[in-house]
């Protein structure tokens, strides 16, 4: 897959645009309708995305936390077989470009697009006035096709990033994967912890995440742990340390059967399920005692899923 940042391109394309949030369930189906559309008609294939996230431009405090970081959202693409990927810096400045200039210059002149493929609440141009329907008039004139897909819909709920987001907020971890086609996974690095975890016999790694993603209650999580290839389980903590009076969040992920030196190296963090909401014990040997239930608990939930 190549990229292009804020560049034209020379030859004929079946083009997708949008933020892609999450790359979920709906996305994939726009992207997969896009690639073999571009292999029936002997094109490339084209995803067209903006960053950062248009709201940050347009209303930066509305602006939503990330369900993937940039580096997932480009594995996750390329993964779906696109062959072209344009990033658009999204500034105010880009922002008030009309929609009948921004089709013209952007995608017509650049690109060389002869079809598009978008959902049907795709929106483009200053004030989001580019709509579906809109870009067909313009295809007439430009000589390109547009298609817009629906919303596809799960249990009579519509697939959408806000409602992903909504699941992780109430700590549905475990119910994510139906939305995005994949559990809710974090890309982090091993920071210097206080190696408290190895003095109470659960070694910890402390993460710190690569985005600003949104993130689920405080508590413990049964995880996964992809580090360099391999995938390990894990009992991940989201907390404030209460038991210590630390009040400052930390996220602590004690993987199983593993006792290596990783900081400062890179892993993936994969939310399965809430175990328990944080809690503050009067005594360490109680917090000791509630973590082997833990460790217990996550190693029952994983192998249900081998």
């Amino acid at each position: 897959m190549e990229i292009y940042y804020n560049q034209a391109k020379i030859g004929p394309t079946v083009m997708t645009l949008g933020t892609f949030d999450g790359v979920h369930l709906g996305h994939q189906q726009i992207i997969n309708l896009a690639v073999k559309r571009a292999k029936k008609l002997g094109y490339d294939s084209c995803l067209f995305t903006f960053f950062p996230h248009p709201l940050k431009a347009i209303s930066p405090d509305k602006a939503p936390k990330a369900l993937t970081s940039w580096s997932q959202k480009k594995r996750l693409i390329q993964s779906l077989g696109i062959n072209q990927l344009i990033v658009q810096n999204f500034d105010e400045e880009f922002s008030q470009i009309p929609y009948q200039q921004f089709v013209e210059e952007y995608l017509v002149k650049r690109f060389k697009v002869k079809e598009i493929i978008v959902g049907e609440d795709f929106r483009c141009g200053s004030g989001g006035q580019g709509t579906p329907a809109k870009l067909k008039e313009l295809g007439e004139e430009f000589g390109f096709e547009v298609e817009a897909i629906p919303s596809i819909k799960l249990n009579n709920r519509e697939i959408s990033s806000t409602y992903i987001r909504n699941l992780i907020l109430e700590g549905k971890v475990s119910k994510v994967k139906e939305q995005l086609g994949r559990n809710f996974t974090l890309d982090c690095k091993v920071v210097q912890g206080d190696q408290r975890g190895r003095k109470l016999g659960f070694p910890t790694a402390n993460l710190e995440p690569l985005a600003d993603y949104v993130l689920p209650p405080l508590g413990v999580y049964a995880c996964r742990v992809r580090l360099e290839g391999k995938l390990y389980g894990g009992a991940v903590h989201l907390g404030l340390l209460p038991t210590f009076d630390k009040n400052k969040f930390s996220i602590e992920v004690h993987i199983l059967d593993f006792n290596q030196n990783i900081y400062d190296q890179s892993l993936e963090l994969e939310f399965i399920k809430r175990i328990r909401p944080e809690e503050k014990f009067p005594t360490v040997e109680g917090l000791v005692a509630r973590m082997k239930d833990d460790v217990r608990i996550t190693r029952e939930i994983l192998n249900k899923l081998d």
